[in-house]
């Protein structure tokens, strides 16, 4: 287990780290307004936790999740959530 571990990058764990301590104010904050950039944030979680777990195994399937959820679907979604909200910013202008 600690020949594995070794493989991690240490960037990447940080990378883990920084995500899992930025989920803590991103769910106590949560509205209706912010679920889709709830859901893009924890969609880049997804992402930093597979870059670490494709070190450990299965690392065909981890870099598929890591590429598909943490950067694309994340960014669709983050359009999405953009998209949703200047909606309702300019439905309040008129």
């Amino acid at each position: 287990m600690a020949a594995e571990l070794t493989a991690l990058d240490p960037k990447e764990l940080v990378l883990i780290l920084i995500a899992l301590v930025g989920i803590v104010p991103v769910l106590l904050l949560r509205s209706s307004q912010s679920k889709w950039f709830m859901g893009g944030y924890l969609l880049l979680c997804a992402g930093a936790l597979a870059t670490n777990l494709e070190a450990l195994a299965l690392s065909g399937l981890f870099n598929v999740v890591e590429h598909g959820a943490g950067i694309a679907a994340s960014g669709i979604v983050f359009f999405i959530a953009a998209r949703k909200r200047s909606q309702v910013l300019a439905e309040g202008e008129e």
